[in-house]
C-alpha cells in the first residue's frame, strides 16, 4: 500500500468525527449541555459523584451550583487512592494510566487517563487531521512524521500497578489508526526505546533522510526541529551513514558537498512538505521563525490549545485563530478582569479567559490554568488564541517551571547546604547559543557551597518531567549560578520592574523570573 492509498484511508477514518464537528458549530449551547450530563450520569456512583449527588443532577446550572471551580490540589488524595488501585474514585471507568505532567504548587502532577477521555482527544484530533488532508494540497500524498518521545521516564508503574506515561502520539488515535500512522511514518516506532539523546537524533535523522517522500511533520515546540536538524549542520556524514538505501546515501553525500544554504539543501532532501505543525502561541511564537527560515515555503500552522488533561482547541484551515472543540469536554471560562464566569456560547469577543473543563477523566470544574483570547466565532463556536499561563509559569520549551515548585526547590537546597541567601531568583539566560536557567544569589556564600548548591537545585528542579526532558534532549543547558555582589540585589530587582511599568507596591517578590538576561542588569558574575 503506498503513501497516498494509507493518507485516504486515515483521512476516511476521521470523517464522522469531523462531520460531528462541523453539525455542532451552529448549536453548540445544546451540544455542551448534552455533553456535560453524560460525564456527570455516567460517574454519579463514583466516590465523587456521591460527594456531589451527581444522580440528582439534571441540568448545566444544577452542576454548576452544586459542584465548586477546582485545581489539581483538589485532587490530591483522589488521585493518590487510584494510585494504589482503587476503582471507581474519581469516575466509574478503569484508569487506563496516570500520565504525568508539572503541577503548579508540586514538581509534577498525574492526571488519570480513561478510555472516555481517549474519545474526548479523539473528537478533537480527528476533525483537525481530516481538516489537513482535505484542504492541504499535496499533504495527503506523502509520508507524516509525527514527533516521537524517547523512552527516558517509561515503563514505570504506580503502587497499584496503574502505568505511569505513555509514549508518543499514536496514543492519541484509535486502535485502527495506529496502523496508519505507524504504515505512513518513515521513523520506525522501535526509535522510541532508544535511550540515548544522541543515538535517537542520529538514528532520527537517518530515517528521515531516507524518505523523500515527507509531506508533514508534527512536532510540539518549535525548538525540537532545529535540534533534531543540528547535526546535519554539524557532522551531515554520520547522519547520512545511518541511511538504508545506498543510492539515497550516495546522492546525499554529493547534496553535502555543494555549496548551498540548508533552506536550499531541505528543499532538496525533502521537496514535497507542506505543512509543519508546532506550538505557534505565547512563548513558542518566538521560534516558529526559524523554522520558516528553515522551509521558507512550507505552511507552518500552529497548532490548538491541547493539555495532558484533555483537548482544548482545534486549528482550522483559513480562520484566525482554533475552534474550540465542543465535542471534547464541558468548558467554561472565566473573564480574567471581572472573573465572571461563561459558557461557550457566552463568551465575548476581544475578551480573554482562564479555561475550565469538566472531563471524562473525572476532573470536574477544573481549572487548566491557560488564558486564551476570543478571535471571532465560526458559526456560534468560538475561535480562541492561547495567550499564556495564568499562574507564574516559565515554558520557554515545554519545561514549564512553575514558581512556587522553584522556590521550595531553592529554600530546600540552601537550608540542606546552610547558604543564608539575602536575595535569590531563578531566570533564563542565553549562554553559548544555548538557553540555561540561572539562579542569581546574594549572600556570602563559598565557592564550594555554590557548587553544591548547584548541584542539589539541578536535581530539584529534574522532579519537573517537562524541564527533565527539556535538559536530556538539549533544548536547555545545565544550571548556572550567578553570585550578586552583596548589597544591590533587591534595588536593581525593584527599579526593573518599576521600569516595565509595576508600582512598588505592586511589587511581589518571586523565585522565578521569565525574562532573560538579568546577568547585564546585577552586579556580580557566574560561578564555574
Amino acid at each position: 500500500m503506498d503513501y497516498k492509498e494509507l493518507g485516504l484511508k486515515f483521512r476516511e477514518s476521521c470523517r464522522d468525527e469531523h462531520d460531528l464537528f462541523r453539525r455542532s458549530l451552529s448549536n453548540v449551547e445544546s451540544v455542551q449541555s448534552k455533553k456535560l450530563i453524560d460525564i456527570v450520569s455516567r460517574n454519579s456512583s463514583s466516590v465523587i459523584g456521591n460527594k456531589y449527588e451527581f444522580s440528582d443532577i439534571k441540568s448545566v446550572d444544577e452542576f454548576r451550583s452544586r459542584v465548586p471551580v477546582s485545581t489539581y490540589e483538589d485532587y490530591g488524595d483522589y488521585i493518590g487512592r487510584i494510585s494504589k488501585g482503587e476503582k471507581r474514585v474519581l469516575t466509574t471507568e478503569d484508569v487506563l494510566m496516570l500520565e504525568p505532567t508539572s503541577g503548579s504548587t508540586s514538581a509534577s502532577k498525574l492526571i488519570p487517563y480513561t478510555e472516555s477521555l481517549r474519545g474526548e482527544f479523539h473528537a478533537g484530533i480527528f476533525p483537525w487531521l481530516y481538516d489537513l488532508m482535505d484542504n492541504v494540497s499535496g499533504l495527503i500524498d506523502g509520508s507524516f512524521y509525527w514527533s516521537i518521545t524517547p523512552a527516558a521516564n517509561r515503563n514505570s508503574v504506580s503502587e497499584g500497578e496503574i502505568p505511569i506515561g505513555f509514549g508518543d502520539d499514536s496514543t492519541y488515535f484509535s486502535n485502527e489508526q495506529i496502523g496508519y500512522v505507524l504504515g505512513l511514518s518513515p521513523v520506525p516506532h522501535s526509535v522510541s526505546g532508544i535511550l540515548d539523546m544522541e543515538e535517537f537524533r542520529f538514528s532520527t535523522l537517518g530515517h528521515l533522510l531516507g524518505n523523500e517522500e515527507l509531506s508533514f511533520i508534527s512536532i510540539w515546540n518549535p525548538t525540537f526541529l532545529p535540534l533534531l536538524f543540528r547535526p546535519l549542520e554539524e557532522n551531515p556524514k554520520e547522519a547520512i551513514q545511518r541511511v538504508g538505501d545506498r543510492k539515497r546515501r550516495d546522492w546525499l553525500e554529493n547534496l553535502f558537498k555543494k555549496d548551498l544554504s540548508s533552506s536550499e539543501r531541505y528543499s532538496e532532501i525533502w521537496p514535497n512538505v507542506s505543512l509543519i505543525s508546532c506550538w505557534a502561541s505565547g512563548n513558542s511564537k518566538n521560534y516558529v521563525p526559524e523554522i520558516q527560515k528553515m522551509f521558507p515555503d512550507v505552511l507552518i500552522q500552529g497548532k490548538g490549545l491541547l493539555a495532558t488533561e484533555g483537548f482544548v482547541t482545534l486549528p482550522i484551515i483559513g480562520e484566525d485563530g482554533c475552534a474550540l472543540s465542543i465535542n471534547s469536554h464541558f468548558f467554561e471560562f472565566r473573564d480574567i478582569e471581572t472573573r465572571n464566569l461563561s459558557l461557550a456560547h457566552e463568551v465575548t469577543e476581544g475578551k480573554q479567559y482562564e479555561v475550565i473543563m469538566t472531563t471524562g477523566s473525572g476532573l470536574y470544574r477544573y481549572n487548566l490554568g491557560d488564558i486564551v483570547r476570543v478571535n471571532g466565532f465560526l458559526e456560534e463556536c468560538p475561535l480562541l488564541e492561547f495567550e499564556g499561563r495564568g499562574n507564574m509559569v516559565s515554558d520557554l520549551f515545554g519545561e514549564k517551571l512553575n514558581e512556587r515548585h522553584v522556590a521550595d526547590s531553592i529554600r530546600s537546597s540552601l537550608d540542606g547546604i546552610g547558604i543564608d541567601a539575602s536575595f535569590f531568583m531563578i531566570s533564563p539566560e542565553d549562554l553559548d547559543d544555548k538557553t540555561s536557567y540561572t539562579l542569581f544569589i546574594e549572600g556570602n556564600a563559598k565557592l564550594e557551597e555554590l557548587s553544591l548548591l548547584r548541584e542539589s537545585l539541578e536535581k530539584r528542579l529534574k522532579d519537573n518531567f517537562h524541564y527533565n526532558y527539556c535538559r536530556n534532549f538539549g533544548q536547555l543547558g545545565s544550571l548556572e549560578i550567578f553570585q550578586i555582589e552583596e548589597g544591590n540585589a533587591t534595588d536593581i530587582y525593584l527599579g526593573e520592574k518599576m521600569r516595565e511599568g509595576k508600582k512598588l507596591g505592586d511589587i511581589k517578590p518571586s523565585a522565578l523570573d521569565s525574562g532573560r538576561n538579568w546577568s547585564s542588569k546585577f552586579y556580580g558574575s557566574f560561578i564555574k
